[in-house]
């Protein structure tokens, strides 16, 4: 049995290890000082699915004139059980204040949610599904089961749970990143991206250059419309 190939920061092999290391491995590492080309590439990859995802469930929510965000609310809200305070569902859908007022206020208004006072606190407001809202999450929230069940039937269950493993290990590791990091790096920007830029002279002068070519075009007689 073969040793497991070295290791170096940021789960890349060594060379010499049994994986290739892409070239542009390298090239990204050497633009990046102190950065990883496979972190880099494992968030990446978490914002383009995560926006496949999104996508997925927000397509069942829209045949019901909701976004996915209002679809998320109404979730938390049923699952609570009973009347929910509004912080509460911002902070299970790990969004702003703010952002969970106009999702609760657009839903009141049409009709999907109720607010009432708490009764133990009147000071703190708190928020209910309708009974008309209860017959759409019941026909919805299956449908959104069943396209999440299609889309992922091919891939076995010790892979899922394996994944959801993985994410938990990222989760952490985000939630563990420290306010205060250590100096950035320089960026060490490739040649051919870097651009050219004119100075406030020749700027001025092709500037004067296209206003009259702009002039000289204005003053050509308009042309005869075709019958």
């Amino acid at each position: 049995m073969s040793p497991p190939a070295a290791r170096r920061k940021g789960g890349v092999p060594r060379g010499g290890a049994t994986v290739a290391r892409p070239p542009e491995a390298d090239a990204f590492e050497h633009e990046y000082p102190g950065a990883s080309w496979l972190a880099s590439r494992a968030i990446r990859q978490l914002e383009v699915v995560g926006g496949q995802a999104e996508e997925l469930v927000a397509t069942v929510a829209r045949r019901y004139g909701l976004s996915h965000a209002a679809l998320n609310a109404l979730a938390v809200i049923e699952g609570a059980g009973g009347p929910i305070p509004t912080g509460e569902i911002s902070a299970r859908m790990h969004i702003t204040t703010g952002t969970m007022t106009s999702v609760l206020d657009t839903l009141e208004r049409n009709g999907y949610i109720k607010r009432i006072a708490d009764p133990t606190d009147r000071r703190r407001v708190l928020v209910d599904i309708t009974p008309d809202t209860q017959d759409v999450l019941d026909k919805m929230l299956p449908e959104v089961q069943h396209v999440i069940a299609a889309a992922l039937a091919n891939i076995e269950d010790d892979a899922l749970q394996a994944l959801l493993d993985s994410l938990a290990v990222v989760s952490a590791a985000i939630a563990a990143l420290p306010d205060t990091l250590p100096p950035v790096a320089p960026r060490r920007t490739p040649a051919h991206l870097r651009r050219t830029y004119a100075t406030g002279t020749e700027a001025s002068s092709d500037t004067g250059k296209r206003t009259r070519r702009i002039e000289s075009h204005q003053s050509q007689p308009p042309l005869k419309s075709v019958p």
